[in-house]
């Protein structure tokens, strides 16, 4: 079996890399060469946010709050109340304005593309190395993270405590372009905020036995069971090849329903317990005995090699050719910031169903703001 050269990030070691984030997502090793060839009228574009408007939206009313922290209840409330329902509403109206442009933009060809908004549909290949393999569901890959995240419940230390903790994890990556036949892309994954990946999630319940008892009662348990399993899985990733989890004792391993998400975002502990609620083995859990338990979950995450991605954003020339077939760069769209790396299937009524409710919610807000004033 042929070995990749491969990097793992361990994340106990990088602090300033774990307030960022508690899963895994280093992906500069997915870069080539081409990414450096980014023209100079390019390289001013910048990805848009509105996080920071948002930030001082919120604290410019916190501010007003103080101010009138002697007046009457209702004013701060009323004040609350509006600011959240405005929030809502600029995002639901953020989500359906985005929806419409992505939608009513034709895919374009990498070879025509062009610095302003455009949409390719291809895959991603490596470049000058052999392809992953997904140590847990085997899949042909650029680009994994393995994770495990501990969940302590509410029922434990009499009711006082209830936490959400990343324990460990690694990931790997390798150089990698896209293409859609037309041409090649050297995709900035860094850079862009929205990277979807393919996500699987497993549940870690010690198999307990009358000689060998193992009890998650604390994150020193669980960090003592990520160890044992993730060395196993990191022996697996190291010869490119699957990870058998049957054949590691001591341990079921409940697999969840596999879902699309952004590798850029936190995982919610909600995220890793509707997983298992819809699990693959078809084991019917009680929601009520769910949440006062301690829970350890395994998370992989990857970029395949054999799905369709749909790339949103500008596309920047470096005047480099590969088999007569030009080498473009990901840049952000000059006019909307947007640069997005999404799965195919991504544009769905989901996204704008979300919009919807958060216009709908936001008008609810602002309602109850109202009939607080009055």
């Amino acid at each position: 079996m042929q070995k990749n050269n491969i990097v793992f990030l361990n994340l106990r070691n990088n602090l300033n890399y774990l307030r960022q984030t508690p899963n895994v997502k280093n992906l500069s090793s997915t870069r080539t060469i081409y990414n450096n060839y980014i023209p100079p009228y390019a390289k001013d574009i910048k990805v848009k946010s509105y996080d920071g408007f948002y930030f001082v939206f919120f604290m410019f009313f916190y501010i007003i709050i103080f101010q009138f922290i002697g007046v009457p209840f209702k004013l701060p409330l009323f004040i609350i109340l509006i600011s959240i329902s405005l929030f809502l509403i600029i995002r639901g109206f953020k989500r359906y304005i985005i929806h419409n442009i992505l939608n009513n933009t034709p895919f374009s060809k990498i070879h025509i593309a062009t610095y302003g908004l455009d949409k390719v549909k291809g895959r991603f290949i490596p470049f000058g190395s052999q392809p992953l393999k997904s140590p847990i569901s085997g899949q042909d890959c650029i680009y994994y993270s393995i994770s495990t995240f501990y969940i302590q419940s509410r029922g434990s230390n009499n009711n006082s405590n209830y936490g959400y903790y990343f324990v460990d994890g690694f990931d790997a990556g390798i150089p990698t372009l896209f293409t859609d036949g037309t041409g090649f892309l050297a995709v900035d994954l860094e850079k862009a905020p929205i990277v979807e990946v393919r996500t699987n999630i497993i549940e870690i319940i010690p198999n307990n036995s009358q000689n060998h008892k193992i009890k998650i009662l604390n994150f020193n348990d669980a960090k003592r069971i990520s160890d044992e399993i993730l060395q196993y899985i990191k022996y697996a990733a190291n010869n490119n090849i699957q990870a058998n989890l049957s054949y590691i004792k001591n341990y079921k391993f409940i697999i969840g329903n596999d879902i699309i998400r952004n590798l850029k975002r936190y995982i919610p502990d909600v995220e890793l317990k509707n997983s298992i609620f819809h699990n693959k083995s078809g084991v019917k859990i009680s929601s009520w005995n769910y949440v006062n338990q301690n829970h350890l979950y395994l998370v992989e995450q990857y970029i395949p090699i054999n799905e369709d991605y749909t790339i949103i954003g500008g596309f920047a020339d470096t005047g480099e050719m590969i088999n007569m077939k030009p080498v473009k760069v990901t840049v952000p769209d000059m006019s909307t910031g947007i640069l997005e790396v999404r799965l195919s299937n991504f544009y769905r009524d989901e996204f704008l169903i979300k919009a919807v409710a958060y216009i709908t919610l936001g008008i609810v807000y602002l309602i109850t703001g109202i009939l607080v004033i009055i």
